[in-house]
Order: C-alpha cells, then structure tokens, then sequence
C-alpha cells in the first residue's frame, strides 16, 4: 500500500511540472520549450521573433508562444524525403 501512495504522489509531482493551463482554449510554450521542440539556440529563436517568423505574446516581462503557432509552422515547413536534395 505504501509503494502506491508513493508512485501516486510521484506521478502527481511530475504532472504538476510540467501541467500547463489551458487560457482561451490555447496552450502555451516559454521560449525554452520552443528552443526545445525546435532544437534551436535561444538566439535563434530571437532572431526568428525578430524576423516575424515566429508569433510570440508578452506579458508582464515574460514571452510566451502559442504552442498551436509552433506546430503550424512545423507543419507549414515540413519537406518529404523525395522532395530534399543530397547536399555533401
């Protein structure tokens, strides 16, 4: 019994980090994250939101970006096997 209170209190731990809140039906990403799932420095990613090239919202010192805008741009840029040249 106490072996799964412990595993229960651990899962509840992990979903308390990394839980994130829904606000107008939107998830959202810190700039980290985006470096994470785009695997891009921090300075590219400034580049590209100074660029345009990324949609970023700040509030109260902090930038944030729509995690729907990450995967749109994914998506948008997306190139098939077939379709990339092999460049040595």
């Amino acid at each position: 019994v106490l072996s799964a209170i412990s595993g229960v209190s651990k899962r509840i731990k992990e979903v308390a980090q990394t839980y994130k809140p829904l606000f107008g039906g939107e998830h959202f990403l810190t700039g980290k994250e985006v470096c994470e799932r785009l695997y891009i420095s921090p300075r590219t990613l400034q580049d590209y939101r100074d660029k345009g090239i990324i949609p970023y919202t700040q509030f109260a010192g902090k930038i944030l970006y729509k995690e729907s805008e990450i995967e749109r741009i994914l998506k948008n840029n997306y190139r098939e096997k077939d379709k990339m040249k092999m460049e040595y």
